[in-house]
C-alpha cells in the first residue's frame, strides 16, 4: 500500500488543508481495509469509534464543568461541588487541571468512569487556560483541550495508526484535535486552530477542543456571576415568584399577608425555628441535645408563671396515669417535683432535718439526720440512719456495731471503742517489712479463692519484721514426704515454692529403720547430686551396713522456707 502524503508547508496553510490531512486518515483506514483481513479492520474501526464516544463523555464533562464553574475559573478561584474542592492551579488535580476521578467526584462523570484510555491504556488529561494572556475576571474566556497522554500508534512503529484514528476523527468531529505526521509538535483542529503538543513531538496524540467564551455570559446572569445586575429600578412581578437559594434583604421587610416556610427561620443565628419542630434560643444551636431527644427548646432559661410538665400524655395526666411524665409545680409553701420514672444527679442535697428513730409516713423518702452529717431514710415508718460517722479512738455503743470516719473509712465497734477496720484487717505481703510482731494480716484476696493469713514476726536467722505465711511458721521445716531407703537410694528433690521475698529449700532427714554394723560404726548422710540425693548407709570402715535382707533408713524430706 502507498502511504498518503500531504506536504507539510500546503497542510499548515488554510482550514480546508488540515480538513483534508485529517480526512486523510480515514481514507487511509480505507485504503488499508484492502490489505488488512476483515475481521481486524472491523475491530480496529470500533475500537476507535469506542474511543471517540469515550473522548465525546469527556469532553461533555468538562464543557459542563467550564460552564457551571466559568466565574470561578475567570476569577481564578477554587472550584467546588458535591463536598470536592480544587484549588485554583494549572497541577494535575487542581482547577484549571481536574482529574477524570475530580469530574466523577464531582458527579459531571457517572460513578465507574475510568480515567484509561481502551486503545493504548494512556491517561486522559485536561488542560484549561484563561485567554487571552494576561486577562482579568470577566474579560477572560476559558479555552483548553482532552487528551490522551499516550500517542496511538501502529504496533511496532512511532507512526500513527490511521485507522483508530480515523474511526476516532468521525465520532467526534469538529472538535478533534490531532498530531500528526506532518506537524506532531501540534495538536491541530480540523479549523487549523493548534495548541502544543503536550507530549512534545509525537504524532498520533489525540484529544478534542474544550471551553467557552466570556462574550456569550456578557448579557446575562449566570450560576456563581460575581457582577452585580445592576438593575436601575423596581422589580414587579406578575405571578409568583420562587428563589431557589438563600435571599439577603438589607432593609426592613413587611409581609402582608401569612408567613409560611417550609424551611427554618434564623434571627441573627440567635433565634431559630426549625422544620423538624425544634427551636433555639439566645444564640443556642436547636439540635444541641442528647443522643435520642426528638427535639423540644434549647435556650438558657426558661421562665413559667404556672407549671411545667413533660408528657407523652399531657390531657390524660394525673399523678396516677400510665405513661412517662414529670410535673414541677406548687402550692402555697413549696414547690413539687414529681416524676412517674428515675431522677439522676450528680448530687442530691436533702435540705429537711429530721431525728433518727421518730416517724415518717413516706416509704423510701431520704433527710438529714439532725445527728451530724450523715442521712436518714423512712424506713419501716422509722426514720433510719444511713450511717453513723464517728472517729477512730472514740466510744461505741454496741460491740459490732459499724461505722465510719469522716474520711469514709470503715470503724468497728470493739470493746466499748471505735477501732478502724484496717487495723483488724491489715494488708500483708508475705517477705514484706511489718511493724507489730504477732499481728495477723491477710493476702489480697483472689476473687473465688478468698485470702492467705500471715503473721508478723522476726526471723530467727535475723533480720527485722516480716510477714509470713501462717502454713510456713510452725516450723520453718514444713513437712512434704518420707520414703524407706537403702544405702544407694537415689531419691528425687521437690519442688518447694515460695512467695515473693522468700527462699525454700528442700531438706533430707534421715532416721534407721533396721541396721547391722560389724565394726560399731554408723553413718547415715546424702550426697547431693542436684536434682536428686545419693542415699549412704555405712559402717565405721566406709561399706554398707548390714542386715537381713538389707539395711534400710526412712528418709523425711522437708521444705526449709526462710
Amino acid at each position: 500500500m502507498k502511504k498518503l502524503r500531504v506536504p507539510r508547508a500546503r497542510a499548515r496553510q488554510s482550514g480546508v488543508s488540515i480538513l483534508s490531512v485529517l480526512l486523510s486518515l480515514v481514507i487511509i483506514a480505507t485504503i488499508t481495509a484492502g490489505q488488512i483481513e476483515a475481521r481486524q479492520l472491523e475491530q480496529r474501526v470500533t475500537s476507535g469509534r469506542l474511543q471517540g464516544d469515550v473522548l465525546n463523555l469527556i469532553k461533555d464533562a468538562v464543557n459542563n464543568y467550564t460552564m457551571e464553574n466559568y466565574p470561578a475559573l475567570q476569577m481564578n478561584l477554587p472550584v467546588a461541588k458535591a463536598g470536592t474542592t480544587l484549588a485554583a492551579g494549572a497541577t494535575n488535580g487542581q482547577s484549571f487541571a481536574p482529574t477524570i476521578a475530580n469530574l466523577v467526584s464531582m458527579e459531571y462523570l457517572p460513578a465507574g468512569t475510568s480515567a484509561v484510555a481502551q486503545l493504548n491504556s494512556g491517561v486522559y488529561r485536561i488542560v484549561l487556560s484563561r485567554i487571552p494572556a494576561g486577562c482579568t475576571g470577566t474579560a477572560c474566556n476559558i479555552s483548553g483541550a482532552v487528551y490522551i497522554d499516550q500517542p496511538i500508534r501502529t504496533p511496532g512503529t512511532t507512526n500513527i495508526a490511521g485507522v483508530p484514528v480515523g474511526a476516532i476523527i468521525e465520532k467526534v468531529g469538529g472538535d478533534v484535535l490531532v498530531a500528526m505526521a506532518t506537524n506532531p509538535g501540534n495538536l491541530v483542529g480540523i479549523n487549523g486552530m493548534t495548541l502544543p503538543n503536550p507530549l512534545g513531538t509525537s504524532e498520533g496524540v489525540v484529544g478534542a477542543r474544550v471551553g467557552f467564551g466570556a462574550s456569550g455570559f456578557g448579557r446575562f446572569l449566570v450560576l456563581n456571576d460575581p457582577r452585580d445586575p445592576n438593575f436601575q429600578g423596581n422589580l414587579t412581578l406578575r405571578q409568583n415568584l420562587t428563589i431557589g437559594g438563600a435571599s439577603t434583604f438589607n432593609g426592613p421587610v413587611t409581609v402582608n399577608n401569612t408567613l409560611k416556610t417550609t424551611g427554618a427561620v434564623d434571627v441573627n443565628n440567635c433565634i431559630r425555628l426549625q422544620p423538624d419542630g425544634r427551636g433555639g434560643f439566645n444564640c443556642l444551636d436547636p439540635n444541641d441535645l442528647p443522643p435520642g431527644w426528638a427535639g423540644g427548646v434549647r435556650a438558657t432559661d426558661v421562665v413559667a408563671s404556672g407549671s411545667v410538665m413533660a408528657s407523652d400524655n399531657p390531657a390524660g395526666w394525673s399523678p396516677t396515669a400510665p405513661g412517662k411524665w414529670t410535673v414541677i409545680t406548687r402550692d402555697a409553701t413549696e414547690a413539687y417535683v414529681q416524676t412517674s420514672g428515675r431522677v439522676a444527679a450528680n448530687r442530691l442535697i436533702p435540705t429537711g432535718i429530721y431525728v433518727p428513730g421518730s416517724a415518717c409516713s413516706e416509704p423510701g423518702a431520704v433527710g438529714r439526720s439532725s445527728t451530724g452529717a450523715t442521712g436518714v431514710m423512712c424506713s419501716n415508718s422509722i426514720w433510719t440512719p444511713l450511717a453513723t460517722v464517728a472517729a477512730a479512738g472514740g466510744t461505741c455503743p454496741v460491740d459490732g456495731q459499724g461505722a465510719v470516719d469522716a474520711q469514709g473509712r470503715q470503724l468497728y465497734c470493739f470493746n466499748g471503742t471505735w477501732n478502724l477496720m484496717q487495723d483488724f484487717l491489715p494488708p500483708a505481703t508475705p517477705g514484706a517489712a511489718c511493724i507489730q510482731a504477732g499481728a495477723l494480716g491477710y493476702q489480697i484476696p483472689i476473687i473465688g479463692s478468698g485470702s492467705t493469713a500471715s503473721v508478723c514476726r522476726a526471723n530467727p536467722t535475723g533480720g527485722g519484721l516480716r510477714w509470713f505465711r501462717i502454713q510456713d511458721i510452725t516450723t520453718h521445716l514444713t513437712f512434704v514426704t518420707a520414703y524407706e531407703v537403702t544405702h544407694g537410694s537415689d531419691v528425687q528433690k521437690p519442688t518447694c515454692a515460695a512467695a515473693p521475698g522468700q527462699t525454700s529449700t528442700p531438706i533430707p532427714y534421715l532416721q534407721a529403720k533396721v541396721e547391722s554394723s560389724p565394726d560399731g560404726g554408723f553413718a547415715r548422710f546424702t550426697i547431693d547430686q542436684g536434682a536428686s540425693w545419693l542415699v549412704q548407709l555405712t559402717n565405721g570402715a566406709g561399706g554398707a551396713l548390714s542386715a537381713t535382707p538389707s539395711a534400710s533408713a526412712i528418709l523425711q524430706i522437708y521444705c526449709n522456707v526462710l
